[in-house]
């Protein structure tokens, strides 16, 4: 398209005046003696042509060229090729899978029309995104869905940075709508919309598949707690979460499945539970007796016409160990009827972490005094006895006796610094004062509420550090390897608040000082002793939670480990075997697993390589190769690995073995190795549940939400799939620019010479004829 414009020098109105100055200048007669008519004519046309040029050049005319040029665009059509979208709860029972090949059957013609203005891009998507290929009108699409999630919102995603060098012109999708994805595929498709709102796509969705209208009856077995590791002869709590969608008002039977040494699932306990609510919680008991590994499984019987029954059962694995260290904490109240101070939960944290120690506490708050404690103390059998700032008025004398009977049997024994620990704490002329590795003085007792007594306490700040024997450090106090690393170490923990004063001019005679004060003269700070056939140590600090806080947490946890292994004479216990721990014992599909493995931290690393299978509950073996950890809480020789092989549902069995293998048993697997290589296994399990079909509803609505959002997008139903499609060719007016050329007359070199000449042959004629 052509047309001219101007733009006047000064606006319309300067050209005006400019031409009205330059007629009166025209209309002036030249000077001089008067000239023939015709010469006249002649100048005064000169000077009307050159007035004419001037005003011309003035108005500034140009033609301007419009051309309009079609941009680059795409079309983005996205389908739904899940495993729900077999469901058949279209029209006549169609499958939404079906309905949705006949939608884009039918939209053949407008699909081709719209190819001829944008790039079509196809796509489908399940836990991955697709291309899909279109040929002839027709989609290269699979027979049946079976993919196993519906990542929509990773899908959009990956989709948009695909095509993040083309302009979009509108975004379809063809789904039911539900998102069922496992991490890291499981973008909120609210956060793809997001994208789409920001590149100002329109979107349009067309949802296949009916809502759920009401309730789907179905009973499923959720949330399943149960401890990885118990011990053999403890009680077990199993506690899981059941779904009674539908049958409200009926009893149903859940029972707590057990594996036995032949493999077989026995029931050990059942539970009657009435569906007087959606969801119901359900708690087992039951006692392992033998030590190893077992499958635990809660299952809730199906009722006839229940339609999905893969859910009706959950299971997991349960380690059980044999014994354990049972420890019983008894904490004193930091005053009368309050609580325990800050020390003892550190302690029974860092406890907590080793699943082979278990700690029963008790806080003792004196409102009560001299509590008969025979009973539980007869009943439990502990391995280690604990008091943490415990008055001795908090227990009777004969449960004080009964403890000390029990550390003379075998029973490690431990007091740890306090304003009523040791002598402070009333102890002298008790059963435990004979206990303790060294005797108590006359008139060292403390009484409630009145200030630390300056002989009987240090005060802080001061630093724990091991004395040093023939054989080095204690072993309670090896807390790194070498004992250059080890004295490295406690240097660099922070300070403590303070400690009680051992008085070690009457140490006994099997007493011995493993770790002093870092002050001058060293006070001593932990005394080891012996007392019948038990361990005793006094350890005079209670601030070693400033440990943890200052991020010495792992030695924190050593040492307090090794403090309870050394009093229950098994502190070689983690040297013993190759071990292998699961970070949780049951995984959704495609999950990844982790696993820690490691060996004695004694053992050279490069002497006991690890190997490690996984057999897949098909029969078939993966090989995996750890990676040795740097540094680890748990010792030297930790190592880690992974898998993602985890598609089928069923049990799996992690196999590690350390050891030299023989030249010619390589090709054999892992569990028929000869008996002199140490093996460690450990189970998990894969739910049996189809994410896709177990709630396979859809979700118009949010569909009909997310297409709202976007500029111009809308929720349409299937049948209106063609109609856009033929609307979609306005959208072209948005994808074209027009380029304007415009052409300037005014200022060319033609001009210029025109006006140079008209003025030259003006002057040139009035010199030939005398008037200049």
């Amino acid at each position: 398209m052509t047309h001219w414009s101007i733009t006047p020098v000064g606006g319309p109105w300067l050209v005006v005046l400019v031409a009205l100055v330059l007629s009166l200048l025209l209309a002036v007669a030249p000077s001089g003696r008067p000239l023939p008519r015709m010469r006249r004519m002649w100048l005064l046309a000169l000077r009307a042509l050159t007035l004419l040029l001037l005003l011309l050049i003035m108005l500034r005319p140009s033609r301007v060229l419009t051309e309009t040029r079609r941009l680059p665009g795409s079309l983005v059509l996205l389908v739904d090729s899940s495993r729900s979208m077999q469901v058949a709860d279209s029209l006549d029972n169609q499958s939404r899978w079906t309905v949705l090949r006949e939608l884009l059957q039918q939209a053949h013609e407008p699909l081709a029309q719209l190819a001829k203005i944008w790039d079509l891009r196809f796509y489908r998507f399940d836990e991955r995104v697709a291309p899909v290929t279109w040929k002839d009108g027709r989609l290269d699409l699979p027979d049946l869905p079976e993919g196993d999630q519906s990542a929509l919102g990773s899908a959009m995603e990956e989709i948009l940075e695909r095509e993040s060098g083309q302009r979009i012109a509108a975004f379809l999708l063809l789904s039911d709508g539900a998102q069922r994805a496992l991490a890291p595929r499981d973008l909120a498709v609210q956060t793809a919309t997001h994208l789409l709102v920001d590149e100002n796509i329109p979107l349009y969705t067309f949802a296949l598949g009916k809502p759920a209208l009401g309730v789907q009856s179905d009973l499923r077995i959720g949330d399943l707690l149960v401890p990885d590791v118990v011990f053999s002869e403890a009680p077990l709590q199993v506690q899981a979460m059941v779904g009674l969608d539908g049958y409200s008002n009926q009893t149903f039977r859940v029972q707590l499945l057990w594996e036995q040494s032949d493999g077989s699932m026995q029931v050990v306990d059942t539970r009657e539970l009435l569906a007087s609510s959606n969801q119901a919680p359900v708690s087992f008991q039951y006692t392992p007796e033998q030590p190893g590994e077992y499958k635990v499984t809660v299952r809730v019987e199906s009722p006839a016409g229940e339609l999905v029954t893969t859910n009706n059962q959950q299971s997991t694995f349960v380690s059980v160990l044999k014994g354990g260290i049972r420890v019983l904490q008894l904490v004193g109240a930091s005053r009368i009827g309050g609580g325990p101070g800050i020390e003892p939960r550190f302690v029974r944290r860092a406890l907590a972490a080793h699943t082979d120690i278990q700690v029963h506490y008790q806080l003792l708050n004196y409102r009560q005094l001299r509590l008969n404690y025979r009973d539980r103390l007869r009943a439990e059998k502990y391995d280690v006895l604990m008091l943490s700032d415990l008055d001795a008025s908090a227990l009777s004398k004969p449960s004080w006796q009964i403890m000390a009977d029990q550390v003379a049997t075998g029973a490690g024994f431990i007091m740890t610094g306090g304003l009523h620990s040791f002598g402070p704490g009333g102890y002298r002329n008790t059963p435990l004062e004979r206990v303790l590795p060294f005797e108590l003085g006359r008139a060292e007792r403390q009484s409630f509420g009145d200030s630390p007594r300056t002989d009987m306490h240090l005060p802080g700040p001061l630093k724990m550090l091991p004395t040093i024997g023939s054989l080095g450090v204690h072993p309670i106090l090896q807390v790194q390897d070498g004992l250059p690393q080890t004295l490295t170490a406690w240097q660099e923990l922070p300070a403590l608040d303070g400690a009680n004063r051992f008085p070690t001019n009457r140490l006994r005679s099997n007493a011995q000082v493993i770790a002093q004060s870092d002050r001058s003269p060293a006070a001593s700070l932990a005394i080891t002793g012996a007392w019948g056939n038990g361990r005793t140590l006094a350890l005079a600090i209670d601030s070693t939670w400033r440990w943890q806080l200052n991020g010495h947490g792992p030695l924190m946890r050593r040492f307090w480990r090794q403090v309870i292994l050394w009093l229950a004479k098994k502190d070689d216990l983690q040297n013993q075997h190759v071990w292998i721990r699961l970070d949780q014992r049951r995984y959704q599909r495609g999950s990844r697993v982790r696993f820690t493995l490691g060996g004695p931290d004694q053992d050279p690393v490069s002497e006991r390589p690890f190997r490690v299978e996984i057999v897949r509950p098909d029969g078939s073996r993966q090989a995996l190769q750890p990676t040795r950890l740097p540094h680890s809480a748990l010792g030297t020789n930790v190592w880690s690995g992974s898998t993602t092989e985890t598609r089928q549902p069923g049990d799996y069995q992690v196999i590690v073995t350390t050891g030299e293998q023989k030249p010619d048993d390589k090709s054999q697997p892992l569990d028929s190795k000869k008996a002199s290589l140490d093996t460690a296994t450990v189970r998990f399990t894969i739910p049996n549940q189809d994410m896709e079909l177990d709630q396979p509803a859809a979700e118009p609505t949010l569909l009909a939400s997310l297409a709202k959002q976007t500029p111009g997008g809308r929720g349409l139903a299937p049948e209106e799939f063609s109609a856009l499609l033929k609307q979609l060719p306005s959208r072209q007016e948005d994808f074209e620019e027009q380029i304007v050329t415009q052409i300037t007359l005014w200022d060319r070199w033609p001009i210029l010479l025109t006006l140079i000449g008209l003025l030259s042959i003006e002057w040139w004629l009035r010199k030939r004829w005398g008037l200049v």
